[in-house]
């Protein structure tokens, strides 16, 4: 510790004086200076205190360069909190009440950044994080408060995938933990862009607590080239290393950024060497590596450059503030990542000192930091549009990089929601069957599906009854609509208005003149299936009984898992049982055409093996690799009130209830973002460029 303050004072008497005889910045004038209380909230254990003490000494020495000659200066005062170690939400709860605090910085892990998020950006504290979960970021993007000094893992995943293209690898599998935030960005977009880039699934195989080593066995026994590796924590690498080791066959294996750090050296030790993969660090053109290294003869750790730029932001805010008295902390934030006036450098003292001056003057420097240029999306400000990865590798027990990686070279200019910018390109064609053997249309039936209870799964009832009101605005009689769902949403005690649904902030009560025919705990797998098919029973009065002249609309909202369609707390549906019952209606020959559209995840693993069946057509929100998404995210309650699938459905029929099925698949290919949207069965079904959205959702 001796030694790191001895170099600490060296660096700060450096770059102090590195300056000195710059005639523009005279040291006579006696600066007064503006503290403000800045929390961090990181890792401290394994020597990370010392390493975030370090970036923050250095910041610190020029920020005081920076303000040399003014009268007024701006300083940072760092306040620090063990991330690993702390009760984050009494810890969050305790910030949010004090007036002292004037920012935070912090929130490495994912979990532990959406709990500080869930409370201090609702409460109005500034939070800057270096977490990159995509719902984290897309969740509290609008309240205005945080700020992520990345992008998040959905261009991490992507990075890593395209490593395995330039590598020459053909198929891959992802190994990750699956119960939290952090792992499920990867769960949730691996699927989707490896499609994208021509990429062949072995699998996706998750992992909670006790079950890491069986996991990692299936991962490494998969027959991919290559495999994806998320930890949760630093512990989690060592059980995948060996799981490689012991494979007759193992793929080569890329980490996530939680393999970068002094700490995994530190605690893994010999196990360490030999790991690969990539992690978001700072622009090697701005030479913030080397400079640390020879001022501290250590390398940054993962997260060290964003940190830097995170209080090198606060300050800019603070004297933009000091400026411009009425800004608010938010609007200074958002002027100081606005400026494209000109280039005045980098993160160093005189450059800061450059940038200062200007603000001072009213101009608008383009900021530009450790990590790179600071652009911000121009929408909500949410996260930084362009992040440098590090191609990394532990060679000797030091980490080497083997080279740099962006996204798209930074040219993004809005990545609205997080990140949430992939355009899926790979739509299907659909041939010119016509099947003219129908009989006349008669009659229209409904099964509504929700098939999740609690609060934190509001989205799925949400969703099922915006399309009970558009049935009912569509004219259908409750009679020809059979309504499923757990019905403990619109009076939960976490409902700020109780009696009321909304998919969206202001929007309609869908809650409003509901008939539900059937709570979803008292129906089991089977129940659904034979109301499905028309099995009617004392039990189950209400089924769908049509008839050769009778069309079908079925959606179905809810979990699902690989081959999986989740039944609240139950097993759920298999593709055998789906089939079966599909089946049974065939034989019966209880409707006329069927028309259903799957919101779950993972959905086109069931639905993929429903083909063949004479006159069905199903929709489905994800392929079978991939996860569907939720879309609209309300802070206030702290929940997503829909899924972009179901939105894009309910708005897209509203403004033209007669399109076509191609046409209503073309608009929900490309407004479901992160999943590609599937329909399987359309040769048995028809012509889809002529058969229309209108017979399934409107009455007879």
């Amino acid at each position: 510790m001796k030694a790191c303050n001895y170099l600490i004072c060296l660096l700060m008497m450096l770059l102090l004086g590195a300056c000195s005889d710059n005639s523009n910045a005279p040291d006579t004038v006696e600066t007064v200076w503006h503290e403000k209380k800045v929390v961090v909230i990181l890792p401290q254990s394994d020597g990370m205190g010392e390493h975030w003490q370090r970036v923050f000494s250095l910041f610190s020495g020029n920020a005081e360069n920076a303000f040399r000659g003014q009268a007024d200066g701006i300083r940072l005062s760092f306040e620090y909190h063990d991330e690993s170690t702390e009760d984050i939400d009494a810890l969050a709860e305790k910030i949010a009440t004090r007036d002292d605090v004037y920012a935070v910085i912090g929130g490495l892990y994912s979990s532990n950044a959406s709990r500080l998020a869930s409370r201090l950006c609702r409460n109005g504290i500034t939070f800057l994080t270096l977490a990159t979960t995509e719902e984290l970021v897309r969740g509290y993007s609008g309240t205005g408060n945080l700020w992520a000094m990345t992008e998040t893992d959905i261009t991490q995943s992507e990075v890593l995938l395209s490593k395995v293209v330039n590598y020459g690898g053909k198929s891959v599998a992802l190994l990750a933990n699956g119960s939290d935030s952090y792992g499920k960005t990867f769960v949730d977009w691996f699927g989707f862009q490896a499609k994208e880039l021509s990429l062949e699934v072995k699998g996706i195989y998750t992992y909670s607590d006790g079950d890491l080593a069986a996991a990692a066995a299936r991962a490494m026994d998969s027959g991919a080239d290559f495999a994806i590796c998320v930890p949760s924590e630093v512990d989690d690498i060592a059980p995948m290393v060996a799981a490689a080791n012991a494979a007759a066959d193992a793929p080569r294996l890329l980490f996530s950024d939680m393999g970068y750090g002094s700490d995994v050296i530190e605690r893994l030790g010999k196990t360490a060497e030999g790991i690969e993969g990539v992690c978001f660090g700072s622009d090697p053109e701005t030479g913030f590596d080397v400079s640390f290294r020879t001022f501290f003869g250590v390398a940054p750790t993962v997260g060290a450059a964003q940190a830097y730029d995170a209080a090198m932001l606060l300050t800019y805010a603070a004297w933009y503030q000091h400026i411009n008295p009425g800004a608010s902390l938010r609007d200074a934030l958002r002027a100081v990542v606005n400026g494209r006036d000109f280039n005045l450098g980098t993160w160093l003292g005189e450059d800061m000192r450059n940038v200062v001056t200007a603000i001072a003057k009213g101009d608008n420097p383009y900021v530009r930091g450790a990590s790179g240029w600071l652009d911000f999306d121009s929408k909500v400000y949410t996260n930084v549009l362009a992040t440098v990865y590090y191609n990394y590798k532990i060679y000797n027990g030091e980490y080497i990089i083997l080279d740099y990686n962006t996204a798209d070279g930074g040219n993004r200019t809005d990545a609205t929601l997080a990140g949430w910018n992939w355009k899926a390109s790979q739509m299907q064609d659909f041939g010119q069957t016509d099947v003219t053997d129908y009989a006349p249309h008669t009659s229209t039936r409904a099964l509504l599906v929700a098939t999740s209870s609690g609060w934190t799964n509001y989205r799925h009832q949400a969703d099922v009854l915006a399309l009970y009101q558009l049935l009912r605005r569509n004219g259908f009689s409750d009679e020809n609509i059979v309504l499923v769902c757990a019905d403990d949403i619109a009076r939960n005690a976490s409902n700020s208005t109780p009696g009321e649904i909304r998919v969206k902030p202001g929007g309609d009560n869908v809650y409003r003149n509901v008939e539900i025919d059937y709570r979803l705990a008292d129906l089991s797998e089977q129940d659904i299936c034979d109301i499905l098919a028309g099995n009617r029973s004392e039990r189950l009065p209400d089924v769908i009984d049509g008839d050769e002249g009778t069309n079908v609309f079925v959606f179905w909202s809810g979990h699902g898992e690989p081959g999986t369609l989740c039944w609240d707390d139950g097993t759920g549906i298999t593709p055998a049982m789906m089939r079966a019952t599909l089946e049974q209606m065939a034989e019966k020959r209880n409707y006329r055409k069927l028309c259903l559209f799957a919101e779950t995840c993972f959905s086109g693993s069931v639905f993929e093996k429903c083909t063949g069946l004479p006159g069905m057509l199903f929709f489905t929100a994800a392929g079978n690799n991939e996860t569907s998404k939720a879309d609209v995210f309300n802070a206030d309650m702290a929940v997503w009130m829909s899924n972009r699938f179901t939105s894009t459905f309910v708005e897209s029929v509203s403004s033209d209830a007669s399109m076509t099925l191609s046409d209503l698949y073309t608009r929900l290919f490309i407004n479901t973002v992160g999943s590609h949207v599937m329909v399987y069965n359309s040769p048995a079904f028809g012509n889809l460029y002529r058969n229309t959205i209108t017979e399934f959702i409107q009455p007879r």
